[in-house]
Formats: structure tokens, sequence, C-alpha cells
């Protein structure tokens, strides 16, 4: 193959540079073929095609895999032709075979990052550089191009938040398409929301269920007060006390609230192993 500036041949020694790397600034479409593989003959000539067409949507990396065995078994490739679409260093879609050009465009189109998509990296770097101003300018950017972008909704609602514009941030998260709703960060988020710490007096609540420990009412509060404190551990005591005294309280409200926790913390929290086992135990004794 040609080398080009949208296309080259890659090896073991520059896989890291030409792929891994290069990935994070460009999406990075790479090519497991043989000399050998008939099918390989008819869709590397289609992907150098829509490269050179594309003018850089994507960089198109060939790799010979009878001679870069060990790259081929790190991405689990069985058969070939074998594409893999890389972006920021990982492996972001995949199809295997010789596909029709149509179906190979609708790949790219559907799998390709967008003008939005590139909107929304930038937006998120800016805000790990701590500016956010410019970065809610440009997740905004982003949603006017698609108003429904996951990325950019969940980085406007990060911002919302920390400003405590929480009406504003719960208002953006519920824009969500309902599958990213399930993500582990929207629901972070919306935990986040949950607990959002009020005006309640902490100590003058505290009193109130020293007076009446077995009011589930006043556990929830109390629990969700400290758990919007980042009290994460003695928040978790008081919910489970609500499961524990009255499970159909709030319609299943103590319960509830302690899944809410769990979301927050998100997975691996040290804490969460424990809570969930005390947790089952209430709920299976």
């Amino acid at each position: 193959m040609a080398e080009s500036l949208w296309m080259g041949d890659v090896d073991g020694a520059s896989f890291a540079r030409e792929v891994l790397e290069r990935s994070r600034s460009v999406p990075v479409l790479v090519d497991f073929w043989a000399a050998w593989c008939g099918p390989c003959r008819s869709l590397g000539p289609l992907l150098e095609k829509l490269a050179g067409e594309m003018n850089g949507r994507f960089y198109l990396a060939k790799i010979d895999s009878d001679r870069n065995p060990e790259l081929a078994r790190r991405y689990g490739v069985r058969g070939i032709p074998a594409v893999k679409l890389f972006v920021d260093g990982e492996v972001a879609d995949e199809f295997t075979g010789a596909l029709p050009e149509a179906q190979v465009r609708r790949f790219l189109e559907h799998s390709l990052p967008n003008e939005a998509d590139k909107l929304a990296g930038a937006g998120r770097g800016a805000e790990e550089q701590g500016m956010a101003e410019q970065a809610l300018e440009l997740y905004d950017q982003a949603l006017s191009l698609d108003a429904t972008h996951g990325n950019a909704l969940l980085g406007r609602t990060r911002i919302l938040l920390a400003r405590g514009k929480n009406a504003d941030a719960q208002e953006t998260l519920a824009r969500l398409k309902p599958k990213d709703r399930e993500g582990v960060e929207a629901k972070a988020l919306a935990a986040r929301l949950a607990f959002s710490a009020g005006e309640t007096d902490l100590d003058a609540l505290k009193a109130k269920v020293e007076s009446a420990p077995d009011d589930p009412a006043l556990l929830l509060e109390l629990g969700e007060a400290l758990v919007a404190r980042e009290r994460y551990a003695e928040g978790l005591d008081r919910l489970l006390d609500v499961v524990r005294l009255d499970r159909a309280f709030g319609e299943d409200a103590g319960r509830k609230a302690v899944i809410r926790v769990f979301d927050l913390l998100g997975p691996g929290h040290p804490l969460i192993p424990r809570y969930r086992q005390r947790l089952s135990a209430l709920l299976f004794a």
C-alpha cells in the first residue's frame, strides 16, 4: 500500500505511536489483513479509498497479521479481515469480514466522532483544566448540534451542580436519552442531586431522632442529610434503620435511598460490599 497523509503500514514497533497515541487526536481505523486472504484484497482498497475520500476524518493503519501475530492476539483477531476503530487509545467499534461499501460507510458514519463529539471532548478537556465557563460554552455548542448528546449533557450537569444550580442541573440531566440514564456517571449525578444538601439543621434533626428513634421518616431525613454532607457510612446506617423498621415505608424509600448512595459512590467504593451485604441480610432475613 502506498503511504499517504491518511494511511500507512503499522507493525509492532510503531503500533503505540501510530495507533494508540495518534488515536487521541484523530480516530484510527486498523485493518488486520494478510497476503493470502482473498476478502482482504477487496476490503483493503475500499478502506484506502474511503480514507482518502474522507480526508482526515480517520487514519487508516494497515497491519499484516501474519507478520504481527502478537498484535492480532492482543486484540482478539480470530478471522480476517478484522477492522477495529481506535479512539483515545481504546477500541471504540469493530467489524470482521469484507463488508459491502454501503455497510462500511454506515459503520464509519455511525462510529466516527462527529462535530458534537469533538466539541464535547474539548469541553471535558477545558473542564479538567478548571476552565468551567469555557467548558460550559463548548458543551452548549455541542448541544446546539445534538440536543441529546450524552457527554455534553453530563458535562453541563457537572458544572451546574458545582455551581449550586441544582434545578438547572436536574433539567439538563432529564434530557438524557433513556439508555444514557443507565450509565454509571448519570446515576451518580442523579444521586448527587437527590442528596443535595439543603438548609437542614443536622444537630436539631439528630435531636429529633434521639427522641423518636423508631420514626422512619426522621431516620430517612437524617440519613439523606448525612449523605449530602459526604458522611456516607453514618448516612447508610440510618437508611438501613429505615429498612429494618419498616420496609414498606414511603414505598420502599429506605432501600431505594441505599441504592442511590451506591450509585453515588460508584463501583469499587470500599463501603459498598459491607453495606450491600447488610442490606441483603435485612431484605432476605
